[in-house]
């Protein structure tokens, strides 16, 4: 993917070309098949698949009742 949406507006689409490093307008039909082209279902990686286990929180032990009774 070589080319990112960056604005839209009335006139037409504002797209970066990253391998050309400019920016520059594009029509509103030229861009809706792009964005077609880059909403294509990826492949998800190993490291995205992969996540880590969630913490739980744990309470304290909760302490025996002290009685003021003094017995």
């Amino acid at each position: 993917m070589t080319k990112q949406i960056i604005n839209k507006t009335a006139q037409g689409v504002m797209v970066w070309d990253t391998e050309e490093k400019r920016s520059y307008l594009m029509t509103n039909d030229e861009a809706s098949k792009l964005e077609k082209e880059q909403s294509t279902p990826e492949e998800p990686t190993a490291d995205k698949a992969e996540e880590k286990p969630k913490q739980t929180k744990t309470k304290p032990a909760s302490k025996k009742e002290e009685t003021t009774d003094g017995e």
